[in-house]
């Protein structure tokens, strides 16, 4: 590839991004064509010519997202081809070009080209082992440590395994926890860790400290500062300095110095192991939050000398109406970490209000909840951002000392779902003009953009910065208060995309106009298009809860007593929350609408649905540019088995001629289709995408072959090995609709995340997605593993007793899912789990022997891949 196009992907990757192959739309325009997104756009298009399309931007117009998408994919293959013989000819082995050339297809996106690369290689005794580690690489970035770790284990504590030692350790840790540390002490005790880079010592060592594994994190960091200078980078360098502050000796877990007769009390900050806070709005929040200790007017503070100098500081500007009087406590105040507090050296009765994101993960391997044994925490404005950081060990942590305030209504409704009880309290920052007393008259007058375009007159600024990252907790805060005085002294209009400049330049009577990325974002719930009204009452409610609780706690009374007054004064909040959360329902559409539809694919002349004997029912979906690949799976599925057999296809675009000519074949088996006409989805929108109307047409099956008891799902791309009875003999358990095998999409396990992944598409449209979430989460009794119905066995009869196809079409049509999202959504934990060997994906996972083999989301075996089994079905 030519330097030029070189230099130009980078630029148009991230323009590219925003188009999925899902959404690739023929007509919207990339962002607006400035003199360097030309250049590069034009470097792409001297270079790849034939990757063309409408909408190239040779008019005045500015090229389309899919015609950038078009050139970006061509210069990533081309780029991706070439770094393998670049590596080789800088002097580097054969293996390690090959793991270069691996990790640049992840990197590009293309994750089954890469995990074809290790099946190539394992299957080949010559090349097993790199090919094993190249596979354990591939496999981790699609499916994860689970299925990446019996690969990797073929290769640990040898050699092979020291150039990808960093992955090796991540599928380790990930799939074994702290028993990987058997393996671990091997590799330390042989002394191959001495051959390991910098970079992989430090991610070892981040990831053993996490398990609780400090011994070996401490012989890690020694050995990686033993390297050679010219070996480790300066970031390197200063990470492992930095980790070695959180070893049992470091200075992040000293003991806190206590005073006797004083009330333990931590102020919030952001420090942890892994990366730390580099935004503005955190410490903004803190600001906050001492506001309420410091309008307590007989409280009194010691401890770390810096806090409590810029507490008195802060008192000292607090508005006089906002001074309240209560009982007298002294405080010995230190810097309590939000994610990094399970570390810490915190004194017994260690009290705080605990507020904000919830949380960050710590190196991927969990989050730092259940919080210190010391921590007495009070949970008041709490985004919960991952709902994988609600363990058991979580949840009842949580259960433990709520109610919980939530700064948002999607965390409400998602802390309920797992049965932890949870109001809406709003964001902590719309009290921070406790601290901006206001002397003399209000003469702002100046406009400012944060973190949007600037479209007007007015100054620019970013609230991300990398600087604070290197001050003292103490000069952070005093950095967030200075950048609130801007709106409260400067300001009178804020334009912003960001949260937490919004809610505290509103709070101290800027005029601000709220602009995010996403208004259906999950933090935004409760948060955004609020009046004046609703705004100040979310503001007195935490002020009037924070005193409470604060002077409740330093009365003095017994921890009991002080969590029985928190449930007390939250009752009215959880009393809005059962009522708000009960109103909402997701539409379902009733039986009569649904046998309507239905009707009028009886009466399009398909072949009759009537009732096939002792006939084993196979529904075959059959995506665009499939249907030429249905005789290889019908021919698999016939060459092993004799009992009687039927066939249905679902198809949306197939026509006469292609019906014709695929009966016209010598097909072992009888084939039917289920398709739609013109008139099917009239009642429902005159313009449906291709894509919803397949995705219809799936949720329509069960109604569709109303006298079929069972049926068995399969991808057209599919390849059978074994009796299809055995599978249909899976049924689901009495009370379950369906059986089918977890969803190895790496990072995809999660029905909670799912939920929220889809209330976050629904773009200006904030209020449904608010509906979605609550409709969602009150009908749920906690979490549930995704599943792939690509291959299933469902029960139909009760599908259509339960309705599934009138729950399923709103799901999609309402809220653009897909079929997989919404039967999902729609069955949630009621279902049987299939045996792994009916459902094998080659990109995700290693099976020797599979019943069946499942290329739906993966490399095709007629794509010219070294998939695994491609060789049966070219052979079929």
């Amino acid at each position: 590839m030519a330097p030029a196009a070189k230099r130009a992907l980078p630029t148009l990757s991230r323009i590219a991004a925003t188009t999925t192959a899902k959404t690739k739309p023929s007509t919207a325009t990339a962002p607006p064509a400035d003199e360097a997104f030309i250049h590069a756009y034009r470097a792409l298009e001297r270079e790849f010519p034939e990757a063309d399309s409408h909408g190239n931007g040779k008019e005045k117009n500015p090229p389309t997202k899919a015609a950038v998408a078009l050139k970006v994919e061509a210069a990533r293959k081309a780029k991706s081809s070439t770094v393998n013989l670049d590596e080789l000819a800088r002097g580097s082995s054969l293996d390690q070009s090959v793991l270069t050339g691996v990790r640049q297809l992840i990197s590009d996106g293309e994750r089954n080209k890469a995990v074809a690369v290790g099946h190539s290689l394992r299957k080949n005794p010559a090349t097993s082992t790199i090919g094993a580690a190249a596979l354990g690489v591939g496999l981790l970035a699609s499916s994860g440590p689970t299925n990446a770790w019996p690969v990797f284990s073929e290769i640990a504590n040898t050699s092979a395994s020291e150039p990808v030692a960093d992955e090796l350790y991540t599928a380790a840790f990930g799939a074994l926890g702290a028993d990987a540390v058997s393996i671990l002490d091997a590799d330390i005790e042989s002394g191959r860790i001495r051959r390991w880079s910098a970079g992989t010592l430090l991610h070892v060592a981040q990831k053993a400290l996490v398990r609780g594994l400090t011994d070996q994190a401490r012989i890690l960091i020694a050995a990686a500062q033993e390297l050679p200078s010219g070996s480790t980078s300066k970031y390197i360098s200063k990470e492992l300095i930095r980790l070695a502050t959180w070893l049992p000796e470091g200075s992040r877990r000293a003991e806190i110095p206590v005073t006797a007769g004083t009330i333990n009390y931590g102020i919030m900050g952001y420090q942890q192991p892994d990366v730390t806070s580099r935004n503005i709005g955190d410490y903004i929040q803190t600001v906050a939050s001492m506001g309420h200790i410091i309008r307590q007017q007989n409280f009194s503070f010691t401890g770390n000398p810096e806090i409590t100098e810029f507490a008195e500081e802060l008192r000292s500007t607090v508005k006089p109406e906002r001074v309240v009087d209560g009982p007298a406590a002294t405080l010995n105040l230190f810097e309590l970490n939000r994610d990094g507090n399970p570390y810490q050296a915190l004194p017994e009765k260690t009290w705080a209000l605990t507020f904000g994101w919830y949380m960050h993960h710590t190196f991927h391997q969990g989050f730092g909840i259940p919080f210190h044994k010391n921590l007495r925490p009070i949970l008041l404005s709490v985004y919960v951002r991952y709902p994988t950081m609600l363990t058991p060990e979580a949840i009842d942590y949580l259960r433990k000392y709520a109610p919980v305030g939530c700064r948002d209504w999607q965390s409400v409704a998602l802390l309920r779902a797992v049965g932890v009880p949870a109001f809406f309290s709003g964001c902590l920052t719309t009290t921070i003009d406790t601290v901006f007393r206001r002397d003399g008259e209000d003469t702002r007058d100046k406009t400012i953009f944060v973190d949007a375009p600037q479209t007007g007159p007015g100054e620019s600024r970013t609230q991300a910065q990398t600087g604070i990252r290197s001050l003292s907790f103490v000069e952070n805060l005093k950095l967030a208060r200075e950048w609130v005085s801007h709106y409260h002294l400067e300001y009178k209009t804020v334009v912003t995309s960001r949260l937490h400049c919004f809610l505290p330049a509103r709070s101290v009577g800027s005029s601000v106009t709220f602009l995010p990325k996403n208004r259906s974002d999950n933090r935004f719930g409760g948060l955004i298009d609020t009046t004046d009204e609703a705004f100040d009452r979310i503001r007195q409610g935490i002020l009037d809860k924070a005193s409470t609780m604060l002077q409740t706690i330093a009365s003095g009374v017994s921890e009991e007593d002080v969590y029985a007054k928190w449930a007390e004064i939250c009752a009215p909040a959880m009393a809005e929350a059962d009522a708000y959360l009960a109103s909402a329902k997701l539409r379902v559409l009733d039986t009569q609408e649904v046998a309507r539809v239905v009707s009028s694919l009886a009466t399009a002349g398909l072949e009759s649905t009537d009732a096939t004997g002792n006939a084993l029912n196979v529904v075959i979906d059959v995506r665009k540019g499939e249907l030429k690949h249905v005789p290889t799976l019908v021919r698999s599925i016939a060459a092993h088995n004799s009992a009687p057999i039927k066939v249905w296809i679902v198809y949306v675009e197939s026509t006469d001629t292609e019906r014709e000519e695929l009966l016209a074949q010598d097909l072992p088996l009888p084939i039917s289709w289920i398709s739609p006409v013109a008139s099917t989805f009239e009642s429902f929108e005159n313009s449906l995408k291709h894509a919803t109307r397949h995705e219809l047409m799936l949720a329509l099956a069960a109604e569709a072959l109303p006298n079929v008891e069972t049926a068995v799902f399969l991808p057209a791309s599919s390849l059978i090995r074994s009796d299809l009875s055995a599978l249909a003999e899976q049924l689901p358990a009495d009370h379950h609709l369906l059986r089918a095998g977890d969803d190895r999409h790496h990072g995809r396990a999660s029905g909670l995340d799912l939920i929220r992944r889809v209330a976050s598409r629904q773009g200006k449209d904030n209020r449904k997605a608010l509906e979605f979430i609550f409709g969602t989460h009150r009908e749920l009794a906690g979490d549930f593993t995704t599943f792939d119905p690509n291959v299933m066995v469902m029960n139909l009869d009760r599908a259509r007793l339960e309705n599934l196809s009138g729950r399923l079409i709103p799901l999609i049509l309402d809220y653009g899912m897909t079929y997989r999202e919404a039967i999902n959504v729609a069955i949630g934990s009621n279902r049987s789990e299939l045996d792994i060997s009916w459902n094998h994906a080659p990109g995700y996972e290693v099976q020797e022997d599979p019943a069946l083999v499942n290329w739906r989301d993966t490399s095709k075996p007629w794509s010219g891949m070294a998939t695994p089994f491609a060789d049966e079905w070219n052979a079929s």
